[in-house]
């Protein structure tokens, strides 16, 4: 289909809960102005749907893209005449069983008689490019067309995590944590997520926003009803969106500027055409953000600069239930634990990169600013 407007569109639509018949209605609505799903899926393609299965939490956590959602695009995309398969990759230290069973992933592809594979094995291929070396899965590469569902969530580490970084769930197994220890501050992994997104490039983001994170997320967040879908055929124009409706700073979205030195997606919000419901309509009105977002608008090399003085670091709570997931997945080897105690982190090993609270089941873990940081943050708290 033709779009006959120039700009780049990103539909919302109002979802109040994921009772199924108001979701997949919800996702006809957004995908109305984009021409549809046949716009995106031709009968007979191999269609690969991309949820955010970070961790094996159930759906009322708000971790993980819901069900619903998902079993709505199943159906439109069968509609449209294809088969498709659901997959990701989650965080590696955590069991795949488990997440299949406790996001209710499994559940829902038993239902819908879709297949529900792993990233982890079928191989993967190596990119290399002048400042990024990293790994897509081969299964991800070889299907038609890829559609990205991500839940709409903060992020301790790039401030925002949904349409552009969920795609980092495409680099298999223990090679994310690789990345993490390579490119480990937020600048540099902003340019590797960045990379990978402009190498996959899903043909549609379908946003589930119906009941999102915000503060510290993506695992250890507050839990926030938001009320809404959002889609489009740019999933970085989606991001650009989101930061408005939940009130982000794009300059601390770490991605954005390297995605825009690829020319890769639409930032200008002169050049999105919003469809659907007003987006600033949508939220009552501010939400939490992470603590760290200061920390990621310190421009690189002054951060560099004054690094024994500004640091992001994780402490632990009397909530530790003692797992040593945390442990397992320092990509920096940073955290030692002793049996039936708290992990006790080891300061210059720690590369910040924020891991350990993604993972941790217990959300004992908070990422603590350095005193400097913290005078910042007293300043200036309208800093967003």
């Amino acid at each position: 289909m033709t779009n006959p407007d120039p700009k780049t569109i990103v539909a919302f639509e109002r979802c109040p809960d994921y009772e199924p018949a108001a979701v997949e209605a919800a996702v006809r609505a957004v995908l109305e102005p984009l021409g549809g799903m046949a716009a995106f899926v031709q009968p007979g393609q191999t269609v690969l749907l991309k949820p955010n299965l970070l961790t094996d939490s159930p759906p009322e956590d708000a971790i993980t893209t819901h069900p619903e959602v998902v079993r709505a695009v199943i159906r439109l995309v069968r509609e449209a005449g294809a088969p498709c398969r659901v997959s990701d990759s989650p965080a590696s230290v955590i069991k795949l069983e488990r997440v299949w069973e406790r996001t209710g992933m499994r559940a829902l592809c038993e239902e819908e008689g879709v297949e529900l594979v792993t990233l982890e094995v079928g191989g993967a291929r190596t990119f290399r490019e002048k400042r990024q070396v990293f790994d897509v899965a081969t299964r991800v590469l070889e299907a038609d067309v890829v559609i990205n569902l991500p839940k709409v969530k903060t992020h301790v580490l790039t401030s925002l995590t949904c349409g552009v970084k969920n795609m980092y769930g495409c680099v298999p197994g223990m090679r994310k944590a690789g990345l993490h220890k390579q490119y480990f501050n937020a600048a540099d992994f902003g340019r590797v997520v960045a990379a990978i997104y402009s190498t996959v490039r899903p043909a549609l983001t379908i946003a589930d926003g119906v009941v999102g994170m915000t503060g510290n997320g993506p695992s250890s967040g507050e839990v926030t009803p938001m009320g809404f879908v959002a889609a489009s055929a740019d999933g970085v124009a989606l991001d650009r969106c989101l930061c408005d409706v939940l009130g982000i700073n794009p300059r601390s979205v770490p991605y954005f500027s390297a995605l825009k030195r690829r020319g890769v997606g639409e930032q200008d919000p002169g050049r999105i055409a919003l469809r659907g419901v007003d987006p600033s309509t949508l939220l009552a009105g501010p939400v939490p953000l992470p603590n760290t977002l200061r920390s990621r608008l310190v421009p690189t090399w002054l951060g560099r600069l004054l690094a024994p003085l500004l640091w992001c670091r994780p402490t632990f709570s009397d909530a530790c239930i003692f797992c040593g997931l945390c442990v397992r997945t320092c990509p920096a080897e940073a955290l030692a634990q002793r049996k039936g105690e708290k992990p006790v982190l080891t300061p210059s090993k720690c590369i910040e990169c924020c891991c350990c609270h993604e993972v941790c089941p217990a959300n004992a873990i908070d990422m603590q600013l350095s005193p400097m940081f913290e005078r910042l943050k007293a300043r200036d708290k309208c800093l967003r």
